[in-house]
């Protein structure tokens, strides 16, 4: 429990009710922080949306251009977080290969920075966590910290470390090297939301950062709306989320389920494979290729409550880690499956994912890239039985244990 009623910032671009992962992280902290007695303040964007947020005393919603009728993407953003009946989405747009550090830096940046004087009229914080991507949340960690406010910098994602993609120009890669420095060694601690981001920064700094998971919400509803979307006849294993959108790759999966079929028939028939959350065009004409119709099936983008009942309703449940980010990625999707207490099978055994899984004997971990050894690992799933996590394990990663140690890192800063 805090010593006394600390005042925190929380500032994030995304925050409740927008569905998108990076939003469940502040919500979560935000919820149990003030059951640990501080008072939270979130300054967040108007594209997340309007409401309250559980546990926080004043939310501001600063304007964001992306909110706006001058996003033509709008429609590929709602698609994106699951508002729009569309199932498919396009790709980023080219302005993030312009805009340093990220296109936020013009939608939205102007406006946060510009609510920071009427935050601060009459009142003060005891200490500012900003928490990225995008990065351009830290510059107002840093605005902040030059008034005088304590100050924490939260990596959900590395900065330079595992960037999806590079600058084209030799400017852009030197602000951007230079934004990250500042960032790192102004602030007065630095989170890794993973080992391998805390690790990166420590050892390229030099500075002692932590690493603090993404968790699940041990309150949260649970629908049973789900029900009948799975075979009760065949083993379910069950992928919600985005795929291509996080910089990973679905082929050696389409390819291992063709191995499979041909390695052991009867074994592929015993497996459906189940896809929640919107896909790229190409992913989902690579899902509905006429030889996967029988092993494949694609269910669209389901509510909240609903994508946690079909995790609920799953026989095993599927974490895809590779790409570019295998090391560092440790996906928000994997610990509401720790949740679920269901066996997990990470694609991507280098990944921080699967180092959590192993550690927790929570599952399978395989290979992200080569389509025999996932082919292999299926076939083990199918023969069982799996181990899962314990209730007791499941509990180090549930909201109120990381909201303790959280309350523990931001009483250490303010003193």
């Amino acid at each position: 429990m805090a010593e006394s009623k600390r005042r925190v910032l929380l500032v994030a671009q995304l925050a409740p009710p927008s569905p998108l992962v990076a939003a469940r992280r502040v919500e979560g902290l935000t919820k149990y922080l003030a059951r640990e007695g501080f008072e939270i303040t979130v300054l967040t964007s108007a594209i997340s949306g309007d409401g309250d947020i559980d546990g926080a005393s004043q939310v501001v919603r600063a304007p964001d251009l992306l909110a706006t009728r001058l996003n033509w993407r709008r429609r590929h953003f709602e698609a994106l977080t699951g508002e729009s009946r569309k199932t498919t989405y396009g790709k980023p747009s080219r302005l993030e290969a312009v805009l340093v550090p990220d296109v936020a830096a013009a939608t939205w940046l102007p406006f946060a920075a510009g609510s920071i004087p009427k935050l601060l009229r009459g009142r003060s914080f005891d200490c500012v966590v900003s928490s990225s991507p995008p990065p351009t949340a830290h510059l107002v960690g840093y605005l902040l910290h030059r008034r005088g406010v304590p100050w924490i910098a939260e990596f959900r994602d590395g900065w330079l470390y595992e960037r999806l993609r590079d600058w084209p120009l030799g400017w852009q890669r030197r602000f951007d090297a230079a934004l990250e420095r500042n960032v790192v060694l102004g602030a007065d601690a630095i989170v890794g939301i993973t080992q391998p981001i805390a690790g990166d920064l420590q050892q390229r700094y030099g500075v002692s950062a932590v690493a603090i998971t993404n968790g699940f919400d041990p309150e949260e509803r649970v629908s049973t709306n789900a029900n009948g979307l799975l075979d009760p006849n065949r083993h379910s294993l069950v992928y919600t989320g985005r795929i291509a959108y996080s910089g990973l790759t679905p082929a050696p999966l389409v390819n291992a389920l063709r191995r499979l079929q041909e390695v052991d028939p009867s074994a592929a028939a015993q497996l459906e494979v189940v896809l929640a959350g919107p896909l790229l065009q190409e992913e989902e004409q690579a899902f509905a290729a006429p030889d996967l119709q029988g092993i494949v099936r694609t269910v669209g983008s389901l509510d909240r409550a609903d994508a946690l009942g079909l995790q609920r309703d799953a026989d095993s449940l599927l974490v895809i880690a590779n790409g570019k980010r295998e090391r560092s990625v440790a996906t928000g999707k994997l610990f509401e499956y720790l949740g679920a207490r269901k066996p997990i099978v990470v694609l991507g055994d280098a990944s921080a994912a699967a180092r959590i899984v192993e550690e927790s004997e929570a599952g399978l971990t395989t290979s992200g890239s080569d389509a025999d050894a996932i082919a292999h690992t299926l076939l083990r799933l199918l023969k069982g039985p799996l181990s899962k996590i314990s209730e007791e394990g499941a509990s180090r990663y549930a909201y109120p244990a990381i909201a303790q140690r959280y309350a523990e890192l931001i009483e250490s800063v303010c003193r």
